[in-house]
């Protein structure tokens, strides 16, 4: 044992001879390239360097980074360089010394970055329709300068929400863009291109991407068309119940629906027997408005809206196709977050008989409702617009810039007092909104005459010659929680069906503590204690309206 363990280090020594003897001998100092041209993104290059003696390499600027540094014999060297900053090229040196030689220099020339966009894709596809939370798609965009994006569709919105941080010069950084689109409520597929032009002087188009819709469906003018287009329209309202909505039971089961039947007295045609009469749905989430489907129910009678989710945080004008129901009667959007009507609202002048726009936005009685544009009209609702909660008419401007409801100053504009020269009218509810001033008193007006005691009978033979002859057919006066002030008008409190409104509930209550636009407080005048001035003059109505309590003893 101790023989073998004496011949390990001698044998050792042998093989290392050996292996000595077979590596040949570096002469000289060299490097196997002497130039780098780099790409703007940079990377990683080598060189070997063959050195019989030390060699130490200097870098002269610090993007440039080599590894190792210094050696001897052959050597394969890293260098790596990092990604350009600017636009335009740059160059550095890595000079190599050896003991006794002239330096070796590898010149490096990088590219710079080009102004560049790149989105992740060429192509977007989206669906004709979904429901409001799904209507989006996000795309990342690798870009070395700050863009805009355009686009010419109406049908998309891209978010301004995105962020390009440059802090490393031209080198690109990614975002995300965000698209938000529209419902495509037409039988054919719809195409935009977006365009990615650079925020510089320049203005370059650097990109574009493609957005393609698929078509809406066909709904045709028959039942079934009717059936589509009642489906559809509860989709789009991402409504919270079924309404009685199958697709695979008959129409007439809906509880939404009412059918036209052949016996029907107003029958607007013969084709109508079996299309859709009335829609009434009911607690539902939009925020795009009334789905414009509602065009293809050409028959419509009756319309009836009700319940937006979040209604006074919405602002949403109301669709031209409303206007294009020719056989259009009753108009109800309640609760529904409206802020305007369209230009052609008008065209409902000929046909409508109720409007009831209760609980919306409105800032403003809408000019286009008027007794010349719409005569047939008899019961009009434009109570609760309150999107605001302020009890001091002086803090009005500071609401915000959606407002605070509808407004009007009685005593600086005409629009309401229009509102009670309409004959016709037989509802009118102004409840609950920011009405200030006082009520006109239309004593210049022509009074009551022998031919409207023939129609009240010798009840209000008082009237004649006395009261102003404001709003004869009113059945339902409703004007309390408003801010208004003054005196109660004779017209107002002689009327012939004065009691019939309920005036102790919805004509003398003004808003409680309230504070018009003047600093003074609210509320009428002179409410009567009792009604006992009435009977003096109609004292016939006494019967009707006047209520004596028995009391048991």
């Amino acid at each position: 044992m101790k023989k073998f363990y004496y011949y390990i280090p001698l044998l050792a020594g042998l093989l290392f001879c050996a292996c000595q003897n077979d590596v040949p001998a570096i002469e000289g100092f060299d490097a196997d390239i002497s130039a780098i041209e780099a790409e703007a993104v940079g990377g990683e290059y080598y060189v070997t360097i063959r050195s019989e003696k030390e060699w130490v390499a200097l870098v002269e600027e610090p993007w440039v980074m080599v590894s190792p540094a210094n050696g001897r014999g052959e050597t394969r060297c890293s260098i790596k360089i990092d990604s350009a900053l600017m636009d335009k090229s740059r160059q550095a040196n890595v000079v190599i010394n050896a003991v006794f030689e002239d330096p070796k220099t590898i010149a490096i020339t990088q590219k710079g970055f080009e102004k560049a966009i790149t989105p992740e894709k060429n192509t977007i596809n989206i669906e004709a329709s979904a429901i409001r939370a799904d209507r989006w798609v996000e795309f990342d965009v690798m870009a070395n300068v700050e863009f805009k994006i355009q686009g010419n569709a109406n049908w998309i919105e891209v978010g301004d929400d995105y962020e390009l941080d440059l802090d490393r010069g031209m080198r690109p950084r990614t975002t995300r863009v965000r698209l938000d689109w529209k419902m495509n409520s037409e039988p054919k597929e719809r195409i935009d291109t977006l365009r990615f032009i650079s925020n510089d002087s320049d203005e370059l188009e650097l990109a574009t991407i493609r957005v393609c819709q698929s078509a809406g469906p066909l709904i045709e003018d028959s039942r079934a068309g009717d059936s589509l287009a009642v489906i559809t329209i509860f989709e789009k309202l991402e409504c919270w119940g079924d309404n009685g909505i199958s697709s695979t039971e008959n129409m007439n089961r809906w509880d939404c629906v009412r059918l036209w039947e052949k016996s029907d007295k107003s029958l607007p045609t013969p084709e109508a027997v079996g299309r859709v009469r009335d829609l009434d749905l009911n607690y539902f989430n939009t925020e795009d408005g009334v789905p414009v489907e509602i065009k293809h129910l050409k028959y419509l009678e009756t319309l009836s809206l009700f319940g937006n989710v979040n209604t006074m945080l919405k602002s949403i004008d109301l669709c031209e196709e409303v206007a294009t129901l020719e056989f259009l009667k009753d108009l109800r959007i309640a609760a529904f977050g409206l802020v305007s009507l369209p230009a052609n609202f008008v065209e409902l002048g000929d046909t409508l008989e109720s409007l009831d726009i209760n609980s919306n936005n409105f800032n403003e009685i809408p000019a286009v409702i008027t007794k010349e544009n719409f005569p047939k009209l008899k019961s009009l609702n434009l109570a609760s617009n309150r999107r605001a909660s302020i009890t001091d008419l002086r803090k009005r401007e500071s609401a915000g810039e959606d407002g605070i409801g509808i407004y009007a100053n009685m005593d600086k504009s005409d629009v309401v007092k229009n509102l009670f020269l309409w004959e016709e009218l037989e509802e009118l509810q102004l409840s609950y909104n920011y009405i200030e001033g006082k009520l006109p008193d239309f004593k210049e007006m022509p009074t009551y005459t022998a031919e409207d005691v023939r129609e009240f009978g010798d009840t209000v033979n008082w009237a004649v010659g006395n009261v102003p002859r404001i709003l004869p057919n009113m059945r339902s006066l409703k004007i309390n929680l408003n801010f208004m002030t003054g005196d109660l008008p004779e017209w107002l409190i002689y009327h012939p069906r004065f009691l019939e409104w309920g005036p102790e509930v919805l004509i003398f209550p003004q808003q409680e503590k309230a504070i018009n636009s003047e600093g003074k407080n609210v509320g009428f005048n002179d409410v009567p204690s009792s009604f006992e001035y009435y009977f003096e003059k109609y004292p016939m109505y006494r019967g009707r309206y006047e209520f004596n309590e028995e009391t048991e003893e």
